[in-house]
């Protein structure tokens, strides 16, 4: 009988029993294995953060700018003159006249405002430029509204 009891005491230990838990290998695998990751997955993330402030920034000027253009039209009946007129990214116009001259650029990209009127004055394409980035083309669109470019 004292056998028996022997055999089901808790404190008997069993001899096939594992450990519970992470050994420290492991542990410090899988932290070198999260570091690897995150080197690679933040600057990434940080980039296209950016590019989407960028484009965000210069669809919102771009717009902006369009509204003012509708407005000039339905004044004078047309968008301006033929010709090519730039805005800096502060706002002041360096070439053709002061076509509007309440254009101020929003945000914190520095861009380069580009419209090109064609002979009737009806139709033109306005292209914003990043010189942050080298002065790729960041968004471009025509009188319509339609979308012709934009930074990938």
């Amino acid at each position: 009988m004292t056998g028996l009891l022997f055999r089901l005491s808790p404190r008997v230990r069993r001899p096939f029993s594992r450990a519970r838990g992470f050994s420290l290998v492991e542990l410090l695998l899988v932290l070198a294995l999260i570091g690897i990751i995150s080197g690679i997955a933040i600057p990434s993330y940080m980039g296209q953060r950016r590019r989407a402030r960028v484009i965000g920034d210069a669809i919102t000027n771009a717009k902006a700018l369009q509204m003012s253009l509708e407005n000039r039209k339905a004044e004078a009946g047309i968008y301006a003159t033929a010709g090519t007129y730039a805005w800096t990214a502060d706002g002041t116009a360096t070439t053709g006249p002061a076509l509007l001259p309440a254009f101020q650029p929003q945000g914190n990209s520095k861009m380069n405002y580009s419209l090109v009127v064609d002979a009737s004055g009806l139709t033109y394409t306005l292209t914003v430029t990043d010189t942050t980035l080298g002065g790729v083309t960041a968004y471009q669109t025509n009188q319509a509204g339609q979308e012709l470019a934009r930074l990938q």
